[in-house]
């Protein structure tokens, strides 16, 4: 049993991830005790908000807890993404507000979208706060998007930031963060258990043919207070081509047969301190079909973690390395293609440390240090047959620091970060046709404030501000783009553009949180998050012609590109029943590129999309049973120009879930996507959809059953 409220902000993961659900036990309502009361009583940390008496039945927090925190963030927690969803990773970032996908059926790789704004390093997509930055731009459903390859069964959860991103994470992004946290212990585990196993077999129709994970794990005690945990999973699927709403197969082949894996070790020596291990594995093989390649995708994520944290004010210390490898080898449909014989590596390194210190000043007065720096390179290396993908690295370091002092009721925080980048690559200073590529390196540095207030008028209201600035470096891909289709190493120098300026953003974010229990009956529980956001780019980076020479490159454009929106989320929970919503009402129309949808997929969003999500739950609540309503409006799939591209009408997809809990080992699921099997095309889908067939998948039935012991 846990008390809902914030922890310290000090982890330098996205704010989400500190309310993300660890467990794959669903959250429930529950009376409070008398040591839940007692728990109110303590006093909060310093920028700490709680609820009052939001109790639930596991040993993590849930969904709810976003309104804990003064700033735009949301969850997707495991039982939504695993029962509600079997693992549909695009679904259920669409069903959160402000936020969206690139979904093509062919490319199994995911970019998440935040506010119109994607791929690029403009988000920071992350595997267990390790940055995913493979892109690869060849062939006309290839992108320069970055790219998350992970196995969705091993997924755990995902945190999503929107805005303005603290700490390392936060390092050269522009607009959000989006971390997929997988499997950990107690994932696997039973709670009480010290050793056991988690088993996941998935069937299915339209193409979900079968998947299956196994995972174990085992830990002890060491000494009084100390620990070791270590844990294991492999996962694979089996993915066949799919029928849409009228029947038709989808034109172009989506068969694939995903497999992943995972290890992490975890060392507490004491009460104070703990080492993670760990490390992520994904395969895959897939056909582009309307691209006439295949592909071959293998990646890897590794992660050493150190944390000391003796309890006391001045140290919460947190110290992180990673690495992230991914490969790509690729070979056409047909036989003697140019794309034969492609490979590229894409790697990433880093390192941060952060800590957190408070002081006490009065018995209402405190003061919060969040303070910390960090480093990553992002580097690719291919052969001559790279196509459009050049060769470089980017590097982007900086530090960080938020003061947030606590009067009361009223908490204001003074944020400032310098973020630093340095590009090295081959290109031409300045375009000259008979130029020979040499090598050129970039580099700069911008100072981004932050100024935020919190007012909490009352236990279940908290009003939040945040004006900040942030600044996305130019990348390898753009700065030292070689042209398009060169097969053998030769160079177009005159398309690159070493003279890029990095985007900066000013955004600002007004929110407000409500949260309550006790509404309607005794043990329900309410929670509404509802903010706007306006943010203004310049120097935005886009494919178009320059107007200096008349070349065809990235470019920066001149003026200031704007997007606002209002985003809304919230639920209520009574036990025998729920409900869930999200909307989004947003205008984030960028400028459209040259050659829009072909490689440069520009991230515009449908204005407003929405989802509803309600249940009821029966037999003490073993079996439950429930339906979701997803809306998506109008939109247009850029393409090549503003007169090529194409308007896609709106839709509304309606879904049926359930589950039943046979005993505390076993568990069975089942989803019907689509129910009334509605034919559509598919927001957002990139070149794939340009045929006359609709791209959205049809009727989907899934059964699973999960077993633990």
């Amino acid at each position: 049993m846990i008390v809902l409220d914030d922890d310290s902000a000090s982890d330098t993961s996205s704010p989400a991830a500190e309310t993300a659900s660890e467990s794959t036990t669903e959250p429930t309502i529950d009376a409070t005790s008398s040591d839940d009361d007692a728990a109110e009583t303590l006093p909060a940390s310093p920028g700490e908000t709680r609820l009052k008496r939001i109790v639930v039945g596991s040993d993590s927090a849930s969904p709810a807890d976003i309104v804990n925190k003064p700033a735009a963030v949301s969850v997707i927690d495991a039982v939504t993404l695993r029962e509600r969803m079997n693992g549909k990773i695009d679904t259920a970032i669409r069903m959160t507000p402000g936020a969206f996908t690139r979904q093509l059926d062919e490319q199994p790789g995911v970019t998440v979208n935040i506010r119109g704004m994607q791929g690029m390093g403009r988000v920071n997509q992350m595997i267990d706060g390790v940055p995913q930055t493979f892109r690869n731009l060849s062939g006309h459903s290839g992108t320069m998007d970055s790219m998350v390859y992970v196995d969705q069964n091993l997924l755990a959860g995902v945190d999503i930031t929107r805005g303005a991103v603290p700490g390392a994470d936060g390092l050269g992004t522009l607009s959000g963060a989006a971390n997929f946290r997988t499997l950990g212990i107690d994932d696997v585990l039973l709670p009480g258990k010290n050793y056991g196993g988690l088993a996941t077999l998935r069937a299915g129709t339209n193409g979900y043919d079968f998947s299956r994970l196994t995972a174990g794990g085992w830990r002890t005690d060491i000494g009084i207070d100390g620990s070791v945990s270590v844990v294991g999973a492999l996962s694979g699927s089996n993915q066949s081509n799919f029928k849409n709403g009228d029947g038709q197969w989808y034109p172009y082949d989506s068969s694939q047969n995903p497999s992943g894996g995972l290890f992490k070790v975890n060392y507490a020596p004491d009460a104070e301190q703990t080492l993670e291990l760990g490390g992520i594995f994904y395969n895959n093989a897939f056909s582009v079909e309307s691209a006439g390649y295949n592909w071959q995708i293998a990646n890897q994520t590794y992660t050493v973690k150190y944390a000391y944290q003796p309890g006391d004010n001045l140290i919460d210390l947190k110290i992180n390395a990673y690495a992230n490898i991914t490969d790509i080898k690729m070979q056409g449909i047909q036989p003697g293609n140019v794309f034969d014989g492609r490979d590229g590596t894409n790697t990433g390194l880093g390192f941060d440390i952060s800590n957190t210190s408070v002081a006490e000043l009065n018995d209402s007065m405190s003061l919060k240090f969040f303070y910390g720096a960090g480093i990553n390179s992002d580097q690719y290396q291919a052969n001559e047959q790279r196509g459009a993908n050049p060769n470089g690295q980017l590097i982007k370091s900086g530090a960080f620091n938020d003061t947030t002092l606590t009067w009361g009721i009223v908490g204001l925080t003074a944020g400032m970060r310098y973020d630093y980048w340095g590009l090295d690559g081959k290109g031409c200073p300045e375009p000259d046709l008979d130029c020979k590529p040499r090598p050129i390196t970039r580099d700069g540095g911008e100072w981004n404030p932050k100024l935020g207030v919190t007012v909490d008028p009352t236990p279940w209201m908290q009003l939040y501000a945040t004006y900040a600035h942030t600044m996305r470096p130019p990348t390898v891909s753009e700065m030292f783009y070689p042209g398009g289709h060169n097969f053998d190493g030769t160079l177009a120098p005159i398309d690159n553009n070493p003279n890029l300026r990095p985007e900066r953003q000013e955004s600002i974010d007004v929110g407000i949180n409500l949260r309550g229990d006790g509404l309607l009956t005794p043990e329900d529980l309410a929670y509404l998050k509802v903010g706007y956001f306006k943010n203004r780019i310049d120097n935005y980076i886009t494919y178009a012609t320059d107007p200096f020479d008349g070349r065809t490159r990235w470019v920066n454009l001149p003026g200031t590109t704007h997007m606002d929106g209002i985003e809304l989320e919230g639920g209520y929970d009574a036990g025998v029943a729920y409900g869930r919503f999200s909307l989004t009402i947003a205008d984030t129309r960028q400028p459209l590129a040259e050659f829009a949808g072909v490689g440069n997929d520009v991230g515009r969003l449908p204005d407003d999309y929405a989802t509803l999500d309600a249940g009821m739950r029966f037999f003490e609540q073993k079996l439950t049973l429930g339906g979701r309503v997803r809306y998506t409006g109008d939109s247009i799939q850029a393409y090549v120009d503003e007169a090529s591209s194409i308007k896609r009408p709106s839709y509304t997809l309606v879904d049926f879930y359930g589950n039943f809990k046979v005993s505390d080992n076993v568990k069975l699921f089942f989803t019907i996507d689509n129910a009334f099997d509605k034919a559509y095309f598919v927001a957002g889908s990139g070149v794939s959809s340009l045929s006359d067939i609709s791209n959205g998948r049809g009727r989907t039935v899934m059964i699973g059953a999960t077993t633990q012991f």
